[in-house]
């Protein structure tokens, strides 16, 4: 990235015609979000993992509004030069006019985009935030909000590849800036990064995408207790910090110090 200008949601629907590939990280607190952007990841998301990584929830379900408020406020005020953009909790957006309801809280709180999960039948609720100026970054695919605690691979029968294909150009017709393919199978990732115009951005979705998103804690081994199979973390802050504490421990009640992965 050379350009040093804000991220903004234009900027990442022309990466796909310059060629060069998107990367985004979810940020949930105001020192990750500093790093991460000192870092140069282009776009963060205030996402519902949250619920999960952070919060101890068992699926995104959970999540309350105001919950996910606090934390995109926190990283709003780290001022990244990165694109920041939030998800929409399960149960605000069942209607568009409620998604607009939301959609302006997201962003009073610091979102510079939005996300939501859901193709054709969210088409109606994108066009209508789109409209009313707030940029939509959908997502297709799994649906966690859905699904549950279901991951599996999905666009493998002739019936969910339509589907999926369906809901691609579906958002894009109805004004989203890029795509988020989630648990898709990669032969039918790559082929809706042709089709569409505008940028797809895969988790667990291979290499063919025109971008990766990853949650930060799975990437740098925060969240030990459960790692999606796609993901390759490339640190071990897990076993830092269990170290670091048990050096402090240690220091303190004058012990020597045994380092243990327990």
């Amino acid at each position: 990235m050379t350009n040093l200008s804000k991220i903004t949601p234009e900027w990442v629907r022309t990466r796909k015609e310059v060629g060069e590939k998107i990367a985004a990280l979810t940020a949930y607190d105001f020192p990750t979000a500093r790093l991460l952007d000192e870092a140069g990841v282009p776009v963060l998301l205030v996402g519902d993992s949250l619920a999960m990584v952070v919060l101890g929830y068992p699926d995104t379900l959970s999540l309350r509004l105001d919950e996910l408020l606090s934390h995109l406020c926190a990283v709003a005020r780290a001022k990244p030069r990165a694109l920041v953009v939030a998800d929409f909790p399960f149960g605000t957006y069942r209607t568009p006019e409620e998604a607009l309801v939301t959609g302006k809280l997201l962003v009073e709180a610091g979102a510079e985009a939005v996300k939501l999960e859901g193709g054709v039948e969210e088409s109606a609720t994108i066009r209508e935030l789109v409209k009313a100026g707030i940029p939509v970054m959908a997502h297709i695919g799994l649906l966690p909000q859905s699904a549950g605690r279901r991951f599996r691979k999905v666009g493998r029968s002739p019936e969910e590849r339509e589907s999926i294909l369906s809901d691609a150009l579906a958002v894009e017709g109805a004004g989203a800036f890029s795509v988020v393919i989630e648990a898709a199978d990669a032969g039918l990732a790559a082929e809706i990064t042709q089709n569409l115009r505008i940028p797809t951005i895969g988790i667990g979705s291979g290499t063919g995408c025109d971008g990766q998103i990853l949650v930060f804690h799975d990437l740098v081994g925060l969240f030990p207790w459960f790692r999606p199979r796609f993901v390759e973390p490339k640190a071990d802050l897990a076993r830092a910090i269990r170290e670091a504490a048990r050096l402090f421990l240690s220091e303190t009640q004058g012990k020597e110090h045994v380092a243990s992965d327990r």
